[in-house]
């Protein structure tokens, strides 16, 4: 065995190491992990690699390709790198064999990926494999500590087992003169016989049990043990735990009065001496400062004066029991004092009985328990109700056969003010928001931080009207500023409501309300909806949506389409890409359904990769019947602009591809001109070669400085800028001038310039007039996959190339 090496880790997030032979499949990982916030020490194709990256930074788990494709075995290096680092490791493979999985197991891996897996398989199996860890470590970190909390107290484990009528001694060696096992009716029999029946009634009834056991041994000194039966038990309650402690010390101790006034001075815990009729004959100086008073005052003094009734009519309690454990409340100089009571008898020299009562102050101990059910029901940031209290609430009110409405609020942009402004002001928003909420509602509704930006309100009012009243008072609590350390803020909130039915589950009423939250947000936001099954259908089919996605680039249902882009004089310049997806059970699902969804999902960088492959193809194909100066226009979305390895990934698939990026046009929408990290991100596509035209220009946010920005190269004007023929009313005849001019522009700018949407002869006749070079749209073709495409070039632009015109007329 290898040194070992502590995994050492300032960061919240885990750092993974990839060991992946396959460069694009490693960099898609890598992206994949850096989206779900887990940070990539590197990526390793060989041992030597490897070894050179640990050598700089343990990582907190290392993703282990097996076939890593030459001499190179991935379980050996397994092996010898969890030898000697206990690092853990995730393997994936694209075989799942019994002679691969056996192997693999030897090392015992903390997960097992086969090849291909989708993004929530790698981050939720990474995710587990760290818990297992983290779990390990603190599981040998404890049993640790209670061996030797074990070994020191010389305290052994009781297992009583009611079904194989057998007790277990676990302890340390040599701790007990009798067998480590031994059936139960052997165990009773070392008790005297008064104490067999009430052993008996602890075992069968499982409840707690102290005592004490004399033992004499022949040939050596008495011994003493404490015997301990919990409540606590294992196996189906077969198995009841206790334990057994040597208290023979203590009871030779306890025997000479000289040496106990010592000890019962010196201990924290009060401690006071009773005879049998239960006058206190000592009392140590802990127990006088918890009663307030002194030694003398407690002498003669009857201990049930000392620790009154709690109520007048109780019934008097009876302390000198030997074994009590019992809990007390007492009031001394204006403090409330909780107090554990153990009682215990010995006998005297002069074989009188005595009386011992151990008296603990667990008053901090108390308030933590308090403390402790405060916070795990209540929302430690706003003081709210947090989710374990929300399913009370709703489980209170379903028990109860009441109805109830919940009411789920999302605070819009949240996040973008704790991007910009940092989590500590979006935590003074949170509180301040928790408390409008408090002082809007009535005493007995209840708000609960649902988490993150999300509150839930759970009321007894199900009538529309006051509903619809609670709503309006909780959305007008949040039209006044926001005051922070950072400024002034002006927040909304989309609000979703819905009540409960006879029929209807606390998780269903709650999925509701989200439903209407979200069909909130979908509107524009700052608005309040009402849950109705019409909302639920539009989610169902969102999520029919969503939950496809995955399947459909696998199973490569998504492909590409293309529409050519016509010069002026009919030539073909280019061929834009579009993403399109035919389920064969349902149909086609729109673009403008899924490529929204698949951003949020994350989807679209996979679907991005898939079109950039198809692209690649079709590019070649074309070239090889003599299309070698037509580009290709590729669309790619803000979200994929946000990743610093879509410049590697483009790099890495041009030269795969054998693709010159010159041929590559980059469409961006106008709303990804606002982010600055998309700006940088695009500047280095631009360092490859590609082209990069602004698509929809004149919807959204950009603006004519955006033309003079270096970044961009050419722009579509939207489809939507295109007037209807003739030209009759004042604002068409606007659209017209506007879009000429913009033409013009461009053309003394030298920037290319594409009309899209062009439906009618008429428009493709303006779009001429006014000096348009690239014209796309229906009116010369609606989008083709690759045959068709091929289909049409050989059909209306064969003329325009040497290459096709052979084929056909050979054909």
């Amino acid at each position: 065995m290898g040194s070992r090496c502590e995994i050492v880790n300032d960061n919240t997030s885990p750092v993974i190491l990839i060991v992946e032979d396959n460069l694009v499949e490693a960099i898609h990982v890598k992206n994949a992990l850096v989206e779900a916030s887990m940070q990539v020490l590197g990526i390793a194709k060989t041992e030597s690699e490897l070894y050179s990256l640990v050598s700089k930074q343990v990582p907190d788990l290392i993703l282990m390709d097996i076939d890593l494709g030459g001499a190179d075995s991935g379980i050996e290096i397994a092996k010898n790198i969890t030898a000697k680092f206990h690092l853990p490791v995730v393997f994936s493979t694209s075989y799942c064999d019994d002679t691969t999985i056996s192997n693999a197991l030897e090392i015992s891996p903390y997960g097992y990926l086969v090849k291909p897996y989708g993004v929530l398989s790698l981050t939720t199996t990474i995710q587990v494999a760290l818990e297992r860890k983290k779990i390990e470590k603190a599981l040998a970190s404890s049993n640790r500590r209670f061996a030797m909390a074990s070994h020191i107290a010389k305290l052994g484990i009781l297992e009583v087992d009611i079904s194989t009528q057998s007790v277990v001694i676990e302890s340390v060696e040599n701790l007990f003169d009798f067998p480590r096992k031994m059936t139960i009716s052997k165990f009773l029999s070392l008790f005297p016989q008064e104490k067999e029946a009430e052993l008996i009634e602890a075992m069968n009834t499982k409840s707690n049990y102290l005592t004490t056991l004399q033992l004499k041994i022949d040939g050596q000194p008495t011994k003493w043990f404490q015997v301990v039966l919990s409540d606590v038990g294992w196996s189906d309650d077969y198995v009841q735990i206790g334990a057994i402690q040597d208290i023979s010390v203590l009871q030779s101790t306890q025997s000479n009065l000289s040496v106990a006034d010592k000890i019962v001075s010196e201990i924290k815990e009060g401690v006071l001496v009773c005879d049998a009729a239960g006058l206190i004959i000592k009392a140590n100086k802990s127990l006088c400062d918890m009663l307030g008073t002194n030694a003398e005052s407690l002498i003669s003094t009857h201990i049930n004066n000392v620790f009154p009734k709690a109520r007048k009519h109780d019934p008097r309690p009876d302390y000198l029991i030997d074994g009590l454990r019992t809990e007390l409340t007492i009031v001394s100089e204006e403090r409330r004092f909780h107090l554990t009571m153990s009682v215990t008898s010995f006998d005297v020299d002069d074989g009188d009985t005595n009386f011992v009562a151990i008296l603990t102050d667990v008053t901090e101990l108390k308030s933590s328990e308090s403390q402790l059910k405060y916070l795990a029901f209540t929302d430690a940031l706003t003081g709210a109700g947090n989710r374990n209290f929300l399913n009370n609430i709703v489980d209170s009110f379903s028990e109860s056969c009441e109805p109830c409405s919940i009411i789920f609020i999302d605070i819009d942009e949240f996040k973008l003010i704790n991007d910009t402004h940092g989590h500590e002001v979006g935590d003074e928003i949170l509180r301040a928001c928790a408390s409008r909420f408090k002082a809007t509602l009535r005493d007995n509704d209840s708000v609960i931080r649902f988490g993150g930006d999300e509150f839930v309100i759970v009321t007894s009012i199900t009538c529309h009207k006051l509903l619809s009243k609670m709503t309006s008072r909780l959305n007008s609590s949040l039209k006044k500023m926001f005051k922070t350390t950072s400024g002034d803020f002006h927040i909304t909130a989309s609000i979703g409501v819905a009540s409960s039915t006879e029929s209807m589950s606390s998780t269903e009423l709650l999925k509701n309300a989200d439903i209407a939250m979200f069909s909130a947000k979908q509107s524009g936001k700052n608005s309040i909806v009402t849950f109705s099954e019409s909302l639920s259908k539009n989610i169902e089919y969102r999520l029919f949506i969503q939950q496809g996605l995955k399947t459909a680039i696998q199973s490569k249902q998504i492909t590409a389409y293309f529409q050519p882009i016509i010069g002026a004089k009919g030539e073909i310049l280019a061929v834009e890409a579009l993403a399109r997806w035919y389920i064969p059970s349902h149909g086609p699902i729109s673009p403008d359904k899924f490529i929204p969804i698949a951003e949020r999902t994350k989807h679209i960088h996979d679907i991005g990769l898939l079109m950039l492959d198809e692209v690649c193809f079709a590019l070649k194909a074309l070239k090889s019947w003599g299309f070698s100066d037509v580009k290709f226009n590729l669309n790619m979305s803000a979200v994929q602009l946000q990743n610093d390895g879509v410049v590697e990934l483009l790099a890495e698939r041009f030269a795969f591809h054998h693709i010159n990026p010159k041929r590559i046009v980059i469409e961006i929408t106008e709303s990804t001109l606002q982010s600055a990290k998309a700006r940088e991100v695009l500047t280095k596509i631009k360092a490859l070669g590609v082209t990069v035209s602004i698509d929809d220009f004149g919807t959204g946010f950009s603006c004519i400085s955006e033309l003079a920005d270096e970044t961009y190269d050419a722009i579509k004007i939207d489809r939507s800028l295109l007037p209807d023929f003739p030209l009759r009313t004042k604002q068409e005849k606007r659209r017209a001038l506007i879009i000429e001019n913009v033409v013009s522009m461009c053309v003394k700018l030298g920037m290319p310039c594409t009309l899209e949407g062009l439906e009618s002869s008429e428009q493709v006749s303006f779009a001429k007039k006014i000096g348009a070079k690239a014209m796309q749209g229906y009116y010369f073709t609606r989008p083709l996959n690759l045959v068709g495409l091929m289909e049409y070039l050989q059909t209306e632009h064969a003329s325009t190339c040497p290459e096709i015109r052979e084929h056909a007329e050979d054909e």
